[in-house]
């Protein structure tokens, strides 16, 4: 609850702070400045790693300034680089501080089974759908015994739905509502069929356990 009220009034202040300063960064939005790319995918990266902004926002800003297409490949590489970076910290540095961090996440445990046996679905249906905090992954995948090779497909494939969408719904903001509302609504039914799809094969895993047993 706590955290919930945190993040609204996080997501209040970013936007009294892009209200307040809106003609330099319409301004900044409008100048597609490629010298700058290089910029973007660190600090896609970085914000990613240390939510300084959430995300999000940053994602949606680089579909209003450099278009869905460009702006999807930033948000991407920001993603999956900083995903690495988490497996790469749990795996080999900081793994009893990760440890007690996981242990405080109960539902990551439903994932015990799906990792051992299905690591490349687990983490594939965890980047599709929201199940488990993004972070929580990363960070319970490095520290299981999964290959890094099948973590970074899965999470390179599962990321790209979401990092369009964001870079859509950002270039769209302030262009036209219908199609702002549209990417919502298409990204919501696409997020519910992952769930119910998640959910059958889960439940049809969970049964060929017990007849195995």
């Amino acid at each position: 609850m706590k955290k919930g009220i945190v993040v609204v009034i996080l997501y209040g202040v970013i936007l009294f702070l892009a209200f307040l300063f809106r003609e330099p960064l319409l301004i900044w939005l409008d100048y597609s400045d490629f010298s700058q790319l290089p910029l973007m995918f660190f600090l896609a990266i970085f914000f990613a790693v240390i939510p300084v902004i959430p995300f999000t926002v940053f994602a949606g800003l680089m579909g209003v300034k450099y278009g869905v297409w460009i702006g999807a490949t930033i948000n991407w590489i920001g993603s999956v680089g900083a995903a690495v970076i988490f497996f790469v910290l749990a795996r080999h540095f900081f793994v009893q501080q990760f440890q007690a961090y996981i242990a405080r996440y109960q539902k990551v445990k439903k994932f015990d089974y799906i990792i051992s046996q299905h690591a490349f679905i687990a983490v594939l249906f965890s980047r599709l759908i929201p199940i488990v905090p993004s972070p929580v992954i990363n960070i319970y995948s490095g520290l299981s015994t999964m290959q890094f090779r099948i973590y970074f497909m899965a999470t390179a494939i599962g990321q790209i739905p979401a990092m369009i969408v964001f870079a859509y719904l950002g270039n769209q903001l302030f262009s036209s509502v219908h199609s702002f509302t549209l990417g919502i609504s298409v990204y919501a039914g696409f997020v519910f069929m992952m769930m119910v799809l998640y959910r059958f094969w889960y439940k049809l895993s969970q049964r060929k356990v017990q007849d195995a047993e």
